[in-house]
């Protein structure tokens, strides 16, 4: 079983601002796809790409525009992409910056794969995503193409056009009219999106102020790396009620169509795994209480809130039910 393809907050936040300043009915899309608004107030919070992949779409579909994810996109500076836009932003050169992609891209977005393919005097740069389960991920594949258009202008010029691209999924008509596209060949059908750059462009400068100190050495970056979406199945599982919880206990709905399966497959997995629904939001609150109390400063409250509980007392009688003892106690216990 794959893992349930994560992509940071960060990267749905420019749709969500983009839809705010055409006057699009944000809150009711959100609430299409059961995301909850407050979900997106820490950009490094992980979100199922089912989801945001269907905001998209839904979206397109009620304003009649089929390009919206690629002018979204396009109109996104990379800096503006929570964890992963700081850590970009001190890449020296566009070569630096696609080979930093490369190695961090997995951490903002497991369902994005990236790569640099060489050929003769030319590269190509290539980005696929998984499909979600139901419907199309047209304007997600767009919304990768303005993204990484608007970072290759940084270095070749607000005017810059490729001379061709690939895009994967069905034609969009709409993207050739596009001033942006002038001149440009696109392949549609292709197995994944690509644009074409000239080789010799790779060592012009991304940012001449850029330290050159290698990304590992972020300030950010240890916390971007241990919250970085799970490569297994039940890991990203937890990773995804985990980020619902501090919204309320999610039912095993929510969390079945957050991940792209029906109910029922959800619970065939689990059962398989020796779970129950239940059980695995047990496992996921006992662990984050865990790591929560042993952080002094975090008050007892504050943890109950973010395990989802509207009640203390609720949290320390469960507590008490999975260790033995209290929160409390437990505390002083491994202080």
């Amino acid at each position: 079983m794959k893992a349930i393809p994560l992509v940071r907050a960060s990267t749905v936040l420019p749709v969500i601002g983009f839809l705010d300043q055409i006057g699009s009915p944000t809150d009711r899309l959100l609430e299409q796809i059961s995301l909850k608004p407050a979900v997106l107030d820490h950009p490094d919070n992980l979100l199922p790409l089912n989801q945001g992949s269907a905001l998209l779409e839904n979206a397109a579909n009620l304003e009649g525009l089929q390009t919206l994810g690629f002018l979204i996109g396009r109109q996104t500076p990379t800096f503006t992409l929570g964890t992963i836009g700081a850590i970009l932003n001190n890449c020296l050169t566009l070569f630096d910056l696609l080979m930093t992609l490369e190695r961090l891209v997995r951490m903002d977005n497991s369902g994005e794969h990236v790569s640099l393919r060489w050929e003769n005097d030319s590269v190509w740069w290539q980005v696929h995503y998984d499909s979600p389960t139901h419907g199309s991920n047209l304007q997600t594949h767009l919304y990768g193409l303005g993204l990484y258009l608007s970072a290759f202008r940084v270095v070749l010029g607000p005017t810059w056009r490729p001379t061709e691209i690939h895009l994967e999924g069905l034609p969009c008509r709409s993207l050739l009219s596009l001033d942006d596209f002038a001149g440009t060949t696109v392949h549609s059908m292709s197995s994944c999106s690509a644009i074409k750059i000239p080789r010799a462009d790779l060592s012009l400068p991304y940012n001449p102020l850029a330290t050159d100190d290698d990304f590992s050495l972020h300030p950010a970056y240890e916390g971007f790396q241990q919250s970085a979406p799970a490569k297994a199945f039940f890991d990203s599982l937890q990773q995804l009620v985990q980020a619902l919880l501090p919204y309320g206990c999610p039912n095993i709905a929510l969390v079945a169509v957050a991940s792209g399966l029906s109910v029922r497959s959800l619970q065939r997995h689990l059962a398989e795994a020796g779970l129950t629904y239940s059980k695995l939001i047990d496992q996921v609150r006992f662990k984050r209480a865990v790591a929560l109390l042993q952080q002094p400063d975090v008050k007892l409250l504050e943890i109950a809130l973010e395990l989802g509980y509207t009640d203390p007392a609720n949290f320390a009688r469960a507590f008490k039910r999975w260790a033995g003892v209290s929160p409390r106690e437990y505390r002083l216990l491994h202080r």
